[in-house]
């Protein structure tokens, strides 16, 4: 169908990205076409991708399933035709405890639910649990974390995911200090977005906004820019998550114990009703 040579364009790099990479957030597209400069930075453009990418998963120039939208999900209730059924949903989802041979309990925090897909699929195989804040963190999630690092007794490390703004670097400051407040102190660090990757990635900045109360504090220390997680390119992002829990995981005890849950798992297949 005939459209407007701009909206061509959009659809037809769309289309590029997201034959290298899917699924993928509206967001993250967005950022991809800014960085290739067929776009501008500005609210105007975002609504004009996210209309685009509509006429195209519409037109099936694009699949449906290459955009993904993890804030609406149904809440669906589970069910089984039979035992036999739901037998076989239990023995898929046994998981040997990882964390029984490791020395350090590692979490995740990601600042934007939007993302949560990917951080879920990379963490899923280490064991490693995701907290999503969707901003500030809430004084009872924060809660619930002191009592589980409480529970574990031993070192705690936290790796943080947010923006690269003056709200998401304080998210870090209260996270720390919250925690504190249960008498938890774990050692929380900042994997992304950092100073670094805006200049080695190109990825697109804006100005900070001038409403935020933290922005002179932030300004100071790293100047008037400010990048979206969602920036970071899918593969980097991914990677970044899979080496940085690598690098801090016991991996021989943890392949252990993946043996062990292989052994266990084979004897499941044994049991019937």
């Amino acid at each position: 169908m005939a459209r407007h040579g701009k909206t061509q364009a959009i659809i037809d790099a769309a289309v590029v990205v997201l034959s290298e990479y899917h699924p993928q957030t509206v967001r993250q597209v967005y950022y991809r076409l800014v960085a290739s400069q067929v776009i501008e930075n500005t609210i105007s453009q975002y609504k004009a991708v996210s209309g685009a990418l509509v006429q195209a998963r519409q037109e099936g120039l694009i699949p449906w399933e290459y955009i993904e939208d993890r804030l609406r999900r149904p809440r669906a209730v589970n069910m089984w035709e039979d035992l036999q059924d739901f037998l076989q949903d239990v023995k898929r989802a046994y998981r040997r405890d990882v964390w029984q041979e490791q020395g350090e309990l590692l979490e995740v925090w990601l600042e934007k639910d939007a993302l949560s897909g990917i951080f879920e699929d990379v963490l899923r195989p280490y064991g490693v649990t995701l907290n999503v804040g969707r901003g500030y963190d809430s004084w009872s999630s924060i809660r619930e974390a002191a009592m589980r690092y409480e529970d574990w007794g031993g070192p705690v490390t936290v790796l943080y995911f947010g923006d690269f703004d003056p709200s998401g670097r304080d998210m870090v400051r209260s996270l720390g200090e919250r925690l504190g407040f249960f008498g938890t102190c774990p050692e929380i660090e900042i994997m992304a977005i950092l100073s670094d990757d805006i200049d080695k990635y190109d990825l697109p900045p804006a100005f900070t906004k001038r409403t935020d109360t933290r922005r002179a504090g932030f300004v100071a220390k790293h100047g008037d820019r400010a990048v979206e997680l969602d920036a970071l390119p899918l593969p980097v992002l991914r990677e970044r998550i899979e080496s940085t829990v690598r690098d801090r995981l016991d991996l021989d005890a943890l392949r252990l114990v993946w043996a062990q849950e292989k052994r266990d798992q084979e004897r499941l297949d044994g049991v019937t009703f």
